[in-house]
């Protein structure tokens, strides 16, 4: 699975520009797609994504859910749905918990960097399992 991170100009509710973070799919399969929206979903509190990882670490089964999408973390997956509509097929997505952690890490890492003067253009690839 292929992700790009990068930034966008955003505007807040009044006309006031800012710029915002995107874990975007690559590829746009549906998978990926609901991947980055859980990403981006729980990456409304900072707090949360220190949290996931800590309990992506865990060989133990647990979760973390956001506003919208939830995950279930069993064995070494991450089940992905959304809230209003668990058990919705096209709701759903799967990741490996080893890949979940990775491409959270590397958000993370991405949200702490200074944007760049040209943040349009700039964006990073991450490619995990």
């Amino acid at each position: 699975m292929k992700f790009k991170l990068c930034y966008y100009k955003s505007f807040e509710k009044t006309i006031y520009e800012k710029i915002s973070f995107a874990c975007s799919t690559i590829n746009e399969t549906q998978n990926e797609i609901i991947i980055g929206c859980y990403i981006d979903d729980v990456s409304n509190f900072e707090s949360n994504l220190n949290e996931i990882c800590r309990e992506l670490e865990k060989t133990e089964d647990s979760g973390l859910d956001g506003q919208v999408w939830g995950a279930d973390f069993i064995k070494d997956k991450v089940h992905i749905f959304w809230l209003f509509d668990p058990n919705n097929e096209e709701g759903k997505a799967e990741i490996s918990r080893k890949g979940m952690l990775e491409l959270m890490k590397k958000w993370i890492e991405f949200r702490k960097k200074k944007i760049p003067e040209n943040y349009e253009e700039y964006k990073e690839i991450i490619e995990v399992d």
